[in-house]
């Protein structure tokens, strides 16, 4: 994959970060080696620290810079301050998504063809290279290349790239780290005497492994320990990398009461009411044209019903599960604004990158974690501890607002991250980014950023790929930098594929709302995905057709048309009270 912006005009920008980026790129060092990675005393001076957010399974709308109801001002100051990538692109589910972050490499090099949790039901692709189900030596992973130029190295929340202590975050760059292995697990600590299945997802605390405190809440215990990591460099002539990897909003749906409180009867109107709002928000954002048409939602089905058809029981559980949801993603924002006011307080956020984006798309199931007696999942229940629900498919289309479909399918809504990048010292004017962007692009900028060079061949007595993203460093920094041509961006995730080339996306989806066919869409007019125009591209879909294999063929992606999803429950309908314990 080559980012090319032919209608990038060359030019030296003399003010702010434009200063800064250029006389780092100067000094750059190979990254070579842990002595040739390092650049002198002077340029780690000028080195920028690094904070990098990542929230799981947050929606493309779900931001109120995103055209959101849910009240995230912390967030929404920093993308009015920085770039808003308003066309982001990641993978279709967590891990494969975490493996390019990791190595700014296409996932299926870098070890997460497939989620590892899928392995054990394709056995066509175990064994298979880059199918390792972890972030694999193949490729260069980016802490390790910061912490070997002088970073100090810190993460906290969810890795997901690997359960064998040889691939936990300490063997791969990060100085300290207290980090959830699996993909998903209670936002509290547990219940004494009363454990749930979503209980057991492992923790550990660099070296060993770890239980949670009975007054852990993710987002707040999460913000707790990084913050303890950043005040301990102070003292130090080190920038820092920070990887907060936040466990929320991904199921299973928790949130202390009082943040619950704050929605209570806000969800009430339904799916269809919210959605729409949250599109009429984007309008007046700018974030789409007033004649955007919005995607369809799923046929309404006894598994996929209407607002109108649910019961008033049914209604009600639905508006709590949207309730708690929304309570998560206000208390992330609150964290993350404490992480904020720390920076600013310490006198290091004017000299620190932030990047914040989603792994993927919205979550459309109930919980794939099995209830068992101890489960509480009575309406009242929802979000407390012992509860284990998610929120369901509409909700999912909702969060999506204005794509279609929703996490680990190929349409706009499981591929689009809401995203932003703010520079250090904030010296270019704030703007919405509309230039495709994409996960593996992230690293290569935060190493062009800090002057590291990225590794080629050799790396630390191991033979890594190239890099497959591109430094948005000039496109960060230029205001007239605004151009999708030559931009090519693929993949594919449980069979589903894509390709994005300037106008067109080709992209193939899975049952079942999908036969796996290509279909085609002018995402320049038509990014809802509203009108396949396949039959009258011909010669088009020929094209894109035969480049997406030419990126299938560079990247060692094993097609498997028929190819499951995960043994994972998907959400369908909801479950009448009358069941629940």
């Amino acid at each position: 994959m080559k980012l090319v912006y032919p209608r990038l005009r060359a030019y030296a920008i003399t003010t702010g970060i434009s200063i800064v980026a250029m006389s780092l790129a100067a000094c750059a060092v190979p990254a070579g080696s842990p002595h040739s990675a390092k650049a002198d005393g002077a340029a780690v001076k000028r080195q920028p620290n690094v904070l990098l957010i990542v929230a799981d399974d947050l929606g493309y709308s779900d931001l109120g810079a995103f055209g959101s109801e849910i009240p995230t001002p912390n967030l929404d100051q920093l993308a009015r301050e920085g770039q808003l990538l308003t066309h982001h692109y990641v993978n279709p589910t967590c891990s494969p998504t975490r493996a390019s972050l990791m190595s700014g490499t296409d996932n299926h090099l870098a070890g997460l063809g497939t989620m590892a949790e899928n392995l054990r039901r394709s056995p066509g692709l175990r064994g298979r290279p880059g199918y390792e189900g972890y972030l694999n030596e193949q490729v260069s992973w980016l802490p390790e290349l910061l912490r070997d130029a002088g970073y100090s190295t810190a993460m906290v929340g969810k890795w997901h790239l690997g359960r064998d202590k040889a691939t936990w975050p300490i063997a791969r760059g990060f100085e300290q780290s207290f980090a959830a292995l699996a993909g998903g697990g209670s936002h509290f600590g547990s219940v004494p005497g009363k454990p749930i299945f979503a209980d057991r997802s492992p923790w550990v605390q660099d070296d060993q492994t770890v239980t949670l405190p009975q007054d852990f809440y993710s987002s707040t215990s999460l913000t707790d320990r990084l913050l303890d990591y950043l005040k301990g460099n102070e003292g130090s002539s080190k920038p820092f990398f920070a990887y907060a990897a936040y466990t929320a909003p991904h199921w299973p749906l928790h949130a202390p009461d009082e943040d619950i409180a704050r929605f209570k009867g806000r969800y009430d109107a339904g799916y269809e009411v919210i959605r729409q709002a949250r599109l009429e928000r984007q309008k007046a954002l700018g974030l789409i044209p007033r004649d955007f048409k919005a995607a369809e939602l799923l046929p309404a089905s006894a598994d996929y019903p209407s607002w109108q058809m649910l019961s008033a029981e049914e209604k009600a559980r639905e508006a709590r599960k949207m309730e708690v949801y929304a309570a998560m993603v206000h208390n992330l924002d609150r964290n993350i604004g404490r992480l904020v006011q720390y920076l600013k307080a310490s006198g290091q956020f004017d000299n620190t990158l932030i990047v914040f984006m989603s792994d993927n798309g919205a979550e459309p199931s109930d919980s794939f974690f099995p209830n068992n007696a101890n489960t509480d999942n009575r309406t009242e229940n929802i979000g407390r501890p012992l509860s284990n629900v998610g929120y369901g498919a509409r909700w999912a289309e909702v969060s999506a607002t204005p794509f279609r479909y929703f996490k680990g399918w190929t349409g706009e809504g499981g591929i689009a991250s809401p995203a932003f990048v703010r520079l250090p010292g904030a010296a270019v004017p704030a703007r919405r980014l509309d230039v495709p962007t994409h996960v593996t692009d992230i690293a290569p900028t935060v190493l062009a950023l800090a002057g590291i060079r990225v590794p080629q061949g050799d790396y630390r007595g191991r033979q890594v790929v190239p890099m497959t993203g591109e430094s948005l460093l000039s496109v960060l920094t230029a205001p007239q930098a605004n151009s999708a041509a030559g931009r090519e961006i693929a993949g594919e995730l449980f069979g589903g594929r894509w390709l994005i080339d300037g106008r067109w996306k080709l992209v193939s989806v899975m049952q079942p709302f999908g036969d796996n066919q290509w279909q085609l869409f002018d995402i320049a007019s038509d990014r809802g995905e509203t009108r396949n125009v396949a039959a009258e591209q011909p010669d088009v879909v020929a094209r894109l057709t035969a480049q997406w294999q030419r990126y299938a063929d560079r990247n060692g992606v094993v097609f498997e048309p028929n190819a499951d999803m995960p043994d994972l429950r998907w959400g369908k309908r909801p479950i009448p009270e009358s069941q629940m314990k």
